[in-house]
């Protein structure tokens, strides 16, 4: 296998420390499955480490992933077609490029508008005294900022 290729389970075989992974291509491989042709959905997780884990979700037109719960923090980010989330009592419909920011122990389900693909990036708890995330640099919180004041950051809060 080549630096960069991907392995059936998603990200290259070895366990280098970084992988090379290609969306586009696994969606189509997911579209292929007996569970997409049964079912209408298929998963695939991309990677799963001790502190996240990434799983892709190809969804036919009109099928719904049914109410999932995570412990930790996570993310639902449309890569392709449209796709309906209900998370908590709120309901958002995003595109692809569309990114919903969720905490810890938050339901959500979601149901394709047409179909797609989505990437849910999960947010492992980390153990207390295991060493957490540590700062890229000394002045550099390790939680990051939320702050940004970015344009259209408040609506994935539904504000």
């Amino acid at each position: 296998m080549r630096d960069g290729e991907v392995g059936e389970r998603g990200g290259k075989e070895t366990r280098e420390p970084v992988r090379l992974l290609d969306p586009a291509s696994l969606v189509e491989r997911l579209r292929e499955e007996k569970s997409y042709a049964d079912h209408g959905r298929s998963v695939l997780v991309l990677a799963h480490e001790p502190s996240l884990k990434l799983a892709l979700t190809a969804i036919a037109a009109g099928r719904r992933t049914g109410q999932r719960k995570v412990a930790g923090a996570s993310t639902l980010q449309v890569l392709e077609g449209e796709v309906r989330f209900r998370a908590g009592e709120e309901r958002y419909e995003l595109s692809a490029g569309g990114t919903l920011v969720l905490r810890g122990g938050v339901s959500y389900d979601a149901e394709a508008i047409s179909d797609a693909a989505f990437l849910h990036t999960l947010v492992q708890p980390v153990e207390q005294g295991s060493g957490g995330v540590q700062p890229v640099h000394p002045a550099e919180p390790a939680e990051g900022r939320a702050d940004l004041g970015l344009p259209g950051a408040d609506r994935a809060t539904g504000r």
